[in-house]
């Protein structure tokens, strides 16, 4: 009985500090949801509890059809943990082996017999990253497209993030497996972990809670994002999921569900650099080791990690190429660890002031564009993508904490810097 008594009382501690944390969490998300910077969903889960979930935004910014828990996201790079998974299940399986080399399967590729699996998983392969749609349409004009290029070191010698490596994993899959990529996906996966909202083929997904991506989306205006015609970018990063999904995946890591222990373990140590094992980011933050694996392509953006020393597992799916998701994950980490963080007060800004930002500047070495649409001021550097800048006031905005830009008036009260 005083057992039972003594984790009642810690059960019932503990929950006003969830409760804290979850009304911190969405005082943070409503300031960014309120300014038009993010639509998506984050789900936050410690020692396989969901301690917090909540959608903010628009599935279907037209119509404004509001995001919820269920809405199904495409969740690109995030695709290489699981084709990755698959890969080490054949190995356990004795259908292949990481050491086994690229030769194996293609006999003709150039410096296939130096090339291994591992490689191709851990981004060592040298094989370039190019993956241009018109050249992915299938496997014979990849592998003849991708195997005409130089490699750009000798493997294993560096690390540089390639796409091209886990297409040639995607059809290894199949040669190994008997199935087709996708079919291995949800055969060893998906089926498995009773992931009924996770697949490949978004743009025949006829889901109510199918959330359209977007160049720009706010109250008013909503822009759609530019959609592939095939499944690109195949097994480096076409499937979708929603939050519940994805957390189902990352507690199947600690259950071995799919993968026994040993091979876990593999997975999620760095191969040849510090950051990046077979097929997941594995990072040391702080002293504790955190795994996982982000996304991001045309209208929407992944951010998946557990902090595996605490049994921390963050997730945040977006919509809106413009949303500060990468901006916003780190802050909701803070509030989780007790740690410092600033929720960006909303002004109200005059949408007549803020036309007069519109325009070209010019340091000298480089030139930035300022476009204001529906009250959002979008900011983009020569050759970089383009930008939602957080309102402070009429001549004052931030992409973040640390970085600030300050439009200047001359004497008439027109913008000049």
């Amino acid at each position: 009985m005083r057992i039972i008594l003594t984790c009642l009382m810690v059960v019932l501690a503990a929950s006003p500090i969830f409760s804290q944390k979850a009304k911190q969490l969405e005082q943070l998300l409503t300031a960014y949801d309120n300014a038009n910077l993010f639509s998506g969903t984050v789900l936050v889960a410690e020692k396989g509890k969901i301690i917090f979930e909540k959608s903010y935004g628009y599935k279907n910014g037209p119509k404004k059809e509001k995001n919820t828990n269920n809405s199904i996201y495409r969740i690109f790079s995030t695709t290489k943990m699981f084709t990755a998974t698959v890969i080490l299940k054949l190995e356990e399986e004795g259908k292949l082996s990481v050491n086994d080399k690229l030769s194996k399967y293609y006999p003709d590729f150039p410096k296939g017999d130096s090339i291994t699996i591992a490689n191709l998983l851990s981004h060592t392969s040298g094989i370039p990253n190019e993956t241009g749609s018109e050249n992915t349409v299938d496997e014979k004009t990849f592998i003849k497209f991708i195997s005409a290029k130089p490699l750009n070191f000798s493997p294993g010698k560096q690390w540089d993030y390639s796409n091209s490596g886990y297409y040639i994993l995607g059809y290894i899959i199949k040669k190994a497996s008997g199935m087709d990529y996708e079919k291995a996906i949800e055969s060893y996966i998906l089926k498995p972990l009773q992931m009924h909202h996770t697949g490949f083929h978004f743009n025949t997904v006829t889901d109510e809670n199918k959330a359209f991506g977007y160049d720009f989306l706010s109250n008013h205006m909503s822009n759609e994002a530019f959609r592939f015609k095939t499944d690109h970018p195949f097994a480096a990063g076409a499937m979708y999921s929603t939050v519940e999904d994805l957390f189902k995946f990352n507690e199947s890591f600690k259950s071995n569900t799919i993968l026994k222990k040993e091979t876990i373990e593999k997975m999620f140590t760095p191969y040849l650099n510090d950051h990046y094992g077979l097929g997941s980011d594995v990072l040391m933050v702080d002293g504790k080791k955190r795994i996982g694996h982000g996304g991001g392509g045309p209208g929407y953006r992944s951010i998946y990690y557990t902090v595996l020393d605490d049994d921390i597992c963050f997730i945040a799916m977006s919509n809106s190429i413009l949303a500060h998701t990468d901006l916003i994950v780190p802050k909701i980490e803070n509030i989780i660890y007790n740690k410092p963080y600033k929720i960006p007060a909303v002004p109200k800004v005059n949408l007549q002031e803020l036309k007069k930002l519109k325009g070209i500047y010019s340091t000298g070495d480089t030139k930035f564009y300022v476009t204001v649409v529906d009250g959002q001021v979008l900011f983009r550097e020569k050759g970089h993508p383009i930008c939602s800048l957080f309102p402070v006031s009429n001549t004052l905005f931030q992409l973040d904490e640390n970085i600030t830009f300050s439009f200047q008036l001359d004497q008439t009260g027109k913008i000049n810097s």
